[in-house]
């Protein structure tokens, strides 16, 4: 009987550790893997003969494919910058959330202090300005490092 119940619940679980997906990268690289989900902007999954958790930003996958199902799913869209103007379409991330994506260069800003701008006003234009300098440069992603009114870094990252 205990054999019976064994061999009964290897056979329902193989079925859903069996389900692999294709993850598709936008800088065209594709790998195979066990989808597990989706959280604060990355992806959760482990290969295909193992049980190790991996991660990936949500912004490095294009697609998440379901082999079984032959179901696709767009995980997230290309950024493409042409000029500074595009700096609202560049994103800001945590330095955590960067995984699988391409470290670029490192950007830094000045900033003059105006008399009687409130500590979140300068913040805020800092930002604006490290994304118009990362827009220009095509990187579609940056971690701001020091948003210090007279020492403002980020680090860029693209596909």
């Amino acid at each position: 009987m205990k054999n019976l119940l064994t061999a009964i619940a290897v056979l329902l679980t193989t079925k859903l550790f069996a389900q692999t997906h294709e993850i598709i990268k936008h800088n065209g690289e594709k790998l195979d893997a066990n989808f597990i989900k989706i959280e604060t902007n990355l992806v959760y999954y482990t290969l295909p003969n193992s049980m190790e958790e991996h991660k990936i930003s949500r912004y490095a996958v294009a697609q998440l494919n379901e082999k079984s199902k032959m179901d696709s799913r767009i995980i997230s869209k290309k950024i493409d910058l042409t000029d500074k103007s595009d700096y609202n379409k560049v994103i800001v991330l945590k330095e955590s959330e960067t995984v699988g994506l391409k470290k670029s260069n490192d950007l830094t800003a000045f900033l003059g202090k105006i008399k009687g701008e409130t500590r979140w006003s300068l913040a805020e234009m800092g930002e604006m300005r490290l994304k118009q300098n990362a827009a220009k440069k095509g990187n579609q992603f940056i971690v701001i490092t020091s948003n210090k009114t007279d020492n403002i870094k980020a680090i860029t990252y693209t596909y």
